[in-house]
């Protein structure tokens, strides 16, 4: 078995890739795993901790209006394809996976050209620009949600449901140690706000706001998980001194399954590999979709909150006084929070990374 994954540009693309691939080296832990991912630090850092093989190609981005800039964005693309080229005819997979972003696109596009078995997978309910384009090249196309396929058009017939991979060192909820391991208290409330690998601006002056404004009493049966991003680090870290909430604040988390284990309610974005992460958890979600991806995540965020697992901000109504709303409705309400969880475990699909392992296998088969 010789695999390779084409994954890159964002956590949300490379970790259900690293999913899949810890699942086809339980399938054959003599099989060969190489990915090819962008040359941002983040691409290479999660490879090399991970200890994968990896290739890297530009970060291109297809420019959302035609302009000067689409020239040089073909121009790349270009260089791309004849670089995925040369690494597929030296490395000789039996099969390619796509999980979506710029770096799917030369690698699907190559290994076309020299007639290898191609599947991809979309995550998010709309298909990324990406990934639609790549539709008429792939044998196969894995889905996160069913829902996705009306989204499809002719493409639909090439359709799985496999459900969005999860890491396999997710799949152990103790939330006693990780409470304990976190320095919390086990008696209070724990709210788990994440805005993503770049932090959330918006969002985490809305929740902060929010709890400043809360009662005192309220306050004080709180504790806060708080990852900021980079950039919001600082002035978060010292608003919460002035609040009387027992907090925990930090830029980047790298064990991301400690802190859904340890919550009670998460706040956060709503991309497709945080939220089914969370649901596999069973946590009931805040979910204000990022408004500058096409709606990708408003669509995730809305299938999620029409099937009782989450309640959604759109960011243009987000505020300090509505989510001052929304939380306290939901600690006043702890029935409802319980119901939610239940409705997101509903939603998670444990054995997604079974599933999409079985459809490359057998697509490497046909």
């Amino acid at each position: 078995m010789r695999i390779l994954i084409a994954a890159g540009g964002s956590g949300g693309h490379i970790f259900p890739a690293i999913a899949l691939a810890e699942e086809l080296k339980l399938k054959d832990s003599s099989g060969e795993i190489m990915f090819v991912g962008s040359d941002k630090a983040l691409d290479r850092r999660i490879f090399e901790k991970e200890g994968f093989k990896y290739r890297l190609l530009s970060a291109n981005k297809l420019p959302y209006k035609t302009s000067f800039k689409t020239v040089f964005f073909i121009f790349r693309l270009l260089i791309d394809v004849f670089r995925s080229l040369t690494i597929l005819m030296k490395y000789r997979p039996g099969v390619v996976v796509g999980f979506g972003g710029y770096v799917s696109s030369p690698v699907i596009v190559a290994a076309r050209v020299l007639g290898i078995p191609r599947i991809v997978h979309e995550q998010n309910v709309v298909p990324g620009r990406a990934n639609a384009m790549l539709f008429k090249f792939a044998d196969s196309i894995a889905v996160s949600f069913e829902e996705t396929k009306k989204y499809m058009g002719a493409y639909a017939k090439k359709a799985v449901f496999t459900g969005n991979p999860i890491r396999a060192s997710l799949l152990k909820d103790d939330k006693p140690g990780n409470i304990k391991k976190m320095g919390l208290d086990p008696q209070k409330f724990t709210i788990l706000v994440i805005g993503g690998s770049q932090g959330a601006h918006n969002l985490n002056k809305a929740f902060l706001g929010s709890l400043s404004k809360m009662d005192p009493d309220i306050r004080r049966s709180l504790q806060v998980i708080h990852i900021t991003g980079v950039a919001d680090y600082g002035w978060t870290s010292a608003a919460y001194k002035e609040l009387s909430v027992e907090h925990r604040v930090h830029s980047f988390v790298d064990r991301i399954e400690e802190a859904y284990s340890a919550s009670d309610l998460v706040v956060t974005r709503s991309g497709a590999s945080a939220i089914f992460e969370i649901a596999y958890f069973g946590r009931p979600m805040i979910l204000v979709p990022y408004p500058f991806a096409l709606s990708h995540q408003a669509e995730n965020a809305r299938i999620f909150s029409s099937k009782g697992a989450a309640l959604e901000i759109d960011e243009k109504d987000l505020s300090v006084d509505i989510m001052k709303e929304r939380l306290e409705g939901l600690l006043k309400d702890r029935n409802k929070l319980s119901a939610m969880g239940e409705s997101a475990k509903r939603m998670s699909v444990p054995d997604s990374s079974h599933s999409l392992a079985g459809a490359v296998l057998n697509i490497r088969k046909s």
